[in-house]
């Protein structure tokens, strides 16, 4: 998560430079676009075995892998500079974990993601500007219980919503046309998992992080 905080922060450093000397302000109005990022989807798991001499026991897992997303929003400028957005996306994922925790084979696969950010930033120049980002994002994805030396197993699925914060920045190629690099992370989103296999009605707490790095195209209409 540091390394990829310092790659958009150095992204920004780079197209920030650029801009100085252009002049290709987009006007406000409707813009739709499309995306890759690199998506990184992380599993809680906490386990209560239920004996004194083996207490509770947490484990966790994460696995990254490339998404690619659409997304239609609207900027308005509330002063020359500072500007705000709301946008909708959606990604296709692929990333999925395999938690095991005494026994205890939890995998889950990130189908999508979609949802709603609100975006508020500053020009910086004429054709770069910066943004902090906040929304609403859900998580679609499915889960499979069981144990690493047989069968059985149970599956289904979970829909579960989390709070969204990031940053991004974007750079103006034209009237028209522009590039945006984003950083977007959800932290600590608690979902009902499916009952043990060999233990039936019982439930574990489990919890779900993700975070993208994306690059995106977007046309302002």
């Amino acid at each position: 998560m540091v390394n990829k905080a310092k790659s958009i922060s150095l992204a920004v450093v780079m197209f920030g430079s650029l801009g100085f000397g252009a002049n290709a302000l987009a006007a406000d109005g409707f813009y739709a676009g499309a995306k890759v990022q690199s998506s990184t989807f992380g599993h809680e798991l906490q386990r209560d075995t239920g004996d004194v001499s083996n207490p509770s026991i947490t484990t966790f897992a994460e696995e990254s892998d490339v998404a690619a997303g659409v997304f239609l929003g609207y900027k308005l400028h509330v002063t020359d500079d500072a500007f705000v957005a709301a946008e909708v996306f959606y990604n296709a994922e692929n990333a999925q974990t395999t938690n095991i925790n005494n026994m205890l084979q939890t995998q889950l696969e990130l189908e999508s993601t979609y949802g709603i950010n609100v975006k508020a930033g500053v020009d910086v120049t004429d054709n770069f500007a910066v943004y902090g980002i906040a929304g609403a994002t859900w998580l679609d994805f499915d889960i499979h219980n069981s144990y690493p030396f047989a069968p059985p197993m149970r599956s289904g699925s979970a829909d579960e919503v989390g709070l969204s914060i990031g940053a991004g920045f974007e750079y103006q190629v034209d009237n028209a046309w522009s590039v945006k690099g984003e950083y977007v992370q959800i932290k600590d989103v608690s979902f009902d998992p499916l009952p043990e296999v060999a233990i039936p009605g019982k439930i574990n707490p489990n919890e779900v992080d993700y975070d993208s790095l994306s690059i995106a195209v977007s046309y302002s209409f």
